[in-house]
């Protein structure tokens, strides 16, 4: 299964510095596109629906007879419950109790301003860090700058239960113009374009999940 999650906007490298308030910022942005696949992706609205027949939480809830659509709601509302954190309900994706792993392709456009701007390859690993950080899950409220679910963020979906379950990486980046909706950049601006290929630790448990 693959996919490609967006980016734009301000990204600060991690540093020495940890940014909680910016990486979930960001890690906001990721969250409706995440929600959309899990709603248009069949697999992974079998996936759901495959939780709410096994998970006790909606087993326990669900209503009798019960529509595919309440199938599928009740088992994201069983796994947010699930992987509660930070005082959210996540919905990850890739998590390794079910043997997944993740690899990245991301390209990353920039304000490139100067040859030795280009040649800063600490801020860029910095970046990507700073990426990483905001597609996985937080494990407490310090990593959310303390800042609570808002409206439409319950459940929250995230890419990852752990930055950990990342593979494989590959980073092209390139001069970044403009960004889409605004009409000039400034230093720190970026466009990220993620593609999200999921394997498994088992290829056949993989063909299983998603085939």
């Amino acid at each position: 299964m693959q996919f490609r999650l967006l980016y734009e906007g301000e990204l600060l490298p991690s540093g020495n510095q940890c940014r909680p308030s910016e990486k979930h910022a960001i890690r906001r942005g990721f969250h409706p596109q995440l929600r959309l696949l899990w709603s248009a992706e069949e697999n992974l609205r079998e996936l759901a629906k495959r939780r709410c027949d096994e998970d006790p939480r909606a087993v326990n809830q669900r209503p009798n007879p019960i529509t595919d659509q309440e199938r599928f709601e009740f088992g994201i509302k069983a796994t947010g419950e699930r992987w509660r954190r930070a005082g959210f309900e996540f919905v990850p994706l890739v998590t390794d109790e079910m043997g997944l792993r993740c690899s990245l392709d991301v390209l990353l456009l920039r304000p490139e301003l100067s040859q030795k701007h280009i040649l800063q390859r600490g801020d860029i690993d910095g970046q990507i860090k700073t990426l990483f950080d905001s597609l996985r899950m937080p494990q407490n409220p310090d990593e959310t700058g303390r800042v609570g679910p808002q409206m439409g963020e319950t459940p929250f979906f995230c890419l990852l239960e752990d930055d950990r379950l990342i593979t494989e990486v590959r980073v092209a980046t390139d001069r970044l113009l403009l960004l889409p909706n605004q009409g000039s950049v400034k230093p720190n601006d970026c466009l990220a374009v993620i593609h999200v290929s999921l394997n498994h630790k088992n290829a056949r448990a993989f063909d299983n999940w998603f085939g």
